[in-house]
């Protein structure tokens, strides 16, 4: 994860190239002060920035959403797998994290951080109050695989609360690339987004307008999808929703 100081020169980089006049005041969620939120690119999903930390829209759309429906979230055994960057550590005492390294065995530690595959966690049952990933869920081979999972290291009514690309103009989820073994068939041209972990992460699955009635197919939990544009907290642009699938109550 990137520290402060990271944070703040990636703000700087991302200042310095060519911006539109679009800024606004308002309150960001991840930093939690009064900022200014600036039009860096037309794509505002990773350009529209908050000055003083650095995030971006989907950042500030998770914090917003833990502060909004999970009060002192912050008191709660938090784990996150994937994470870019600290909003969610900074205000959170019992917090943890994972990344998943191709080449360490899963439950083990990788240069101070846990390697953990989503399809198969090696948690004990009911370990977390909340399970968080933001935009990972689109690069997993197996996400029914991974959701079960999940379910099963939350405490019952606890939550997944995420983040994925949800494609408007697709009325059904496809899958872009299958894995068997170590070998990868691309069902679909290659697409690849950013890596925390550096490189390029291969887009896995499409997510449409079915994605709610898959997620209960997998896991057989309910979803409930969030969705805020509000300038006045930094959101705005494209793939805004924030997805909670619940555990039932025990």
């Amino acid at each position: 994860m990137a520290s402060r100081l990271e944070w703040l020169q990636f703000a700087d980089r991302t200042l310095t190239k060519p911006t539109t006049s679009n800024s606004n005041a308002g309150w960001c969620a991840c930093c939690r002060v009064q900022t200014t939120f600036v039009e860096a690119g037309s794509w505002l999903r990773d350009q529209y920035v908050c000055v003083h930390c650095g995030s971006i829209p989907r950042y500030r759309a998770v914090n917003l959403t833990l502060d909004r429906y999970f009060p002192s979230w912050e008191n709660l055994a938090i784990h996150e797998s994937s994470p870019s960057f600290d909003f969610i550590q900074r205000f959170c005492a019992s917090y943890s994290c994972s990344h998943f390294f191709e080449s360490m065995p899963v439950g083990t530690t990788h240069q101070g951080v846990r390697c953990e595959n989503l399809e198969q966690l090696t948690f004990s049952d009911e370990a977390f109050d909340l399970f968080i990933t933001q935009d990972v869920l689109e690069h997993v081979f197996r996400p029914d695989l991974a959701v079960r999972e999940i379910m099963r290291v939350l405490k019952p009514g606890s939550r997944h609360v995420f983040t994925t690309p949800k494609h408007h103009d697709l009325p059904v989820t496809r899958q872009r690339a299958a894995r068997q073994g170590q070998e990868v068939t691309h069902l679909l041209d290659p697409v690849y987004h950013d890596n925390p972990l550096g490189g390029g992460a291969l887009v896995t699955w499409d997510y449409g307008d079915d994605f709610e009635a898959l997620l209960w197919r997998w896991c057989g939990c309910p979803t409930v999808t969030y969705v805020t544009r509000d300038r006045a907290f930094g959101l705005d642009g494209e793939f805004l929703e924030v997805f909670v699938t619940c555990k039932p109550p025990a």
